[in-house]
């Protein structure tokens, strides 16, 4: 199975064109005109993620990576977990942890695109990059990662504060989350509410477990499901674990973590 494939062709739309209403198609066309579509990643004309960037991608191997954080070459000795703080967090809140790839060019940009300079049309390809994760980990690595996806009752994903949404205009998860969804067939269980406010991008890893304390409400019944957790990037783990904690203190029976990327 190649991960890639699921971008290929990424300049398009997600749906066809001619399932448009006629005065969305009118403005799509006037503002591509306007405003062509560029790469995420290069700034390179006519596609939103472009080949080149696509084959740029450094992919874990989730027979090789850590599952207790994701982390690429840690099935022997990862280098993340042997860090004492939040990864141990992780193996504790988390059952598994899966990324798809190495936070590296050109995913920084890619995603700070989508969240923070609203090109909301990545969502799908995002959310088809998340699920093909998933299915090619239960595939060559059915002793790690088996039924990742295919054993979740339900998806949820870690949610932005009220302050990111209103900054934003969207939830970028939820956003992604929903095409996941759709592609897995495993219902969207939109059970957590995110407090705090300010970007945790800059916080070092002490601060960001510190603040990821007591952040995380569960606001739907989990009691005895499996949930498959999915956020956008793994820094230190200190979102996810807080997270995942938050799902099993009320009542889910496991928490598996999925992410894009993976700060390594």
């Amino acid at each position: 199975m190649n991960i890639l494939s699921c971008l290929q062709g990424a300049g398009a739309l997600p749906f066809a064109d001619e399932l448009l209403p006629f005065a969305e198609r009118v403005a799509r066309e006037a503002l591509e005109a306007l405003s062509p579509t560029r790469c995420a990643g290069c700034e390179r004309a006519g596609t939103l993620i472009c080949q080149d960037c696509l084959t740029a991608l450094t992919l874990i191997d989730p027979r090789h990576s850590c599952t207790r954080c994701g982390a690429p070459f840690g099935d022997l000795l990862c280098t993340e977990c042997s860090v004492e703080g939040t990864s141990s967090a992780m193996a504790e809140a988390l059952d598994r942890c899966l990324a798809c790839a190495v936070y590296a060019h050109p995913l920084p940009r890619i995603i700070k695109a989508y969240k923070d300079a609203d090109e909301r049309r990545l969502a799908p390809y995002l959310a088809e990059l998340l699920y093909d994760t998933a299915l090619h980990a239960q595939v060559v690595a059915p002793d790690r990662y088996g039924g990742v996806l295919s054993g979740a009752d339900a998806v949820v994903f870690v949610p932005a504060t009220a302050a990111a949404f209103r900054r934003r205009g969207f939830d970028h998860m939820e956003a992604i989350a929903r095409p996941f969804c759709e592609l897995s067939g495993v219902p969207l269980l939109d059970a957590l509410v995110k407090y705090g406010h300010g970007d945790q991008r800059e916080l070092g890893r002490e601060e960001r477990r510190e603040r990821a304390q007591g952040m995380y409400e569960t606001v739907e019944d989990v009691r005895g499901k499996r949930l498959l957790l999915i956020d956008d990037v793994i820094t230190t783990g200190a979102t996810m674990a807080a997270a995942s904690a938050e799902l099993k203190r009320a009542g889910a029976t496991a928490v598996d973590g999925l992410a894009i990327a993976r700060v390594w």
